[in-house]
């Protein structure tokens, strides 16, 4: 059983905003492009040489890993990243690291934003792509910038402990 004390009730509100934050805001750039598509029918917006806005529906895992078509296979897919999601929430709320707290939290507020997406279109909605002549980088959303950089900090997290800076109620 969690001890409950008015520090940690801080400190998890703090996080609930921060997650929050992130995840309102993926949303919001999710929906506003999806209707600009939408609205203007277009395939891409080319904003550099090497960059351009495009709508791919990703139906697989990270980068379209093991695609899967069917509403069922979605299905599958939304209840194994659930399952990893509680997993997650069960560690950012028993953290005193910081840097622990804000990789998962990026990570929990990524991935639960691409379950929204794969419940309510059977995929996610990925859109950014950098190219560069014949080289292509896979196209992504918001929400995996969140997952990535919470990863690479968790990793950071784990390589270099003394930076685990302990929480203060700061």
């Amino acid at each position: 059983m969690y001890k409950i004390d008015i520090f940690s009730n801080i400190i998890q509100k703090k996080f609930l905003i921060f997650f929050m934050g992130l995840f309102i805001f993926d949303r919001l750039i999710k929906y506003l492009l999806l209707r600009y598509f939408e609205q203007f029918n277009i395939k891409a917006i080319d904003v550099t040489s090497f960059f351009e806005i495009i709508l791919v529906w990703n139906r697989g895992f990270s980068y379209g890993l093991f695609p899967q078509e069917s509403y069922l296979g979605q299905i599958f897919i939304c209840i194994f990243s659930f399952l990893i999601c509680l997993w997650i929430t069960k560690f950012i709320l028993s953290s005193k690291i910081k840097f622990k707290m804000v990789s998962l939290t990026l990570i929990l507020s990524g991935a639960l934003s691409n379950i929204i997406d794969r419940l309510l279109y059977s995929g996610v909605a990925d859109f950014f792509h950098f190219y560069l002549n014949e080289y292509s980088w896979y196209v992504f959303n918001i929400a995996d910038i969140y997952i990535v950089t919470g990863l690479m900090l968790l990793l950071l997290v784990f390589t270099w402990p003394n930076i685990n800076f302990k929480l203060s109620n700061k």
